[in-house]
């Protein structure tokens, strides 16, 4: 402990299961809530009372459905991988695979009955991490031939992966994770080969 009675920044306190718990419980009634109803048709006031807990609680975790969406997302997300290739173009197999386990949830966020606003969060969170991998590429010393700009390719990279995953979870799922990479591949490629060091 420091002089002034504080924990140095380096240690850090276990997290409180109770938050834990709360949240946990909050996302399972969400998901819960999701398959039976779909986005659109679920409120806070629901997902509160499926998870038992208080409106008041649910709003010290999250600010609306949209950033409990958001939230669960964002720890998706993070199955997009740099490839560590030449090329750098993202390994979205991890991805992919998840979405095989779980592809109710997907048909209804980005399949061809999704919700348009669950839609845009879904592409919103994936734009995120695409634009941090590649701005870590760009700090790497790599850069994009113009007119095309680290934003421009974010954007696009994450419309063809979000059209990929409607594709694949409307039609049934056949293809494998790593077929699906190989089709994310040759969507990215050309896109990927402006890249130069």
């Amino acid at each position: 402990m420091s002089t002034s009675g504080r924990l140095p920044a380096t240690v850090r306190k276990p997290a409180d299961r109770r938050v834990s718990r709360t949240r946990r419980s909050i996302d399972e009634a969400f998901l819960a809530l999701l398959e039976r109803r779909g986005y659109e048709a679920v409120a806070v006031s629901d997902i509160v009372r499926e998870a038992d807990v208080g409106r008041a609680t649910f709003y010290e975790h999250y600010t609306s459905k949209d950033d409990l969406l958001r939230s669960q997302l964002r720890h998706v997300s993070t199955l997009l991988r740099a490839d560590g290739g030449p090329s750098g173009v993202l390994d979205a197999t991890p991805l992919f695979a998840h979405v095989r386990d779980v592809p109710v949830l997907y048909r209804l966020i980005a399949g061809r009955s999704a919700a348009a606003r669950s839609l845009r969060i879904l592409q919103d969170v994936l734009q995120e991490r695409v634009a941090g991998v590649l701005d870590d590429r760009i700090a790497a010393g790599a850069s994009l031939r113009a007119p095309l700009t680290a934003a421009i390719a974010a954007r696009v990279i994450v419309a063809e992966l979000a059209a990929l995953l409607a594709w694949w979870t409307d039609t049934g799922m056949a293809a494998t994770a790593d077929e699906m990479q190989q089709l994310f591949q040759a969507c990215a490629g050309p896109l990927v080969a402006t890249w130069h060091a």
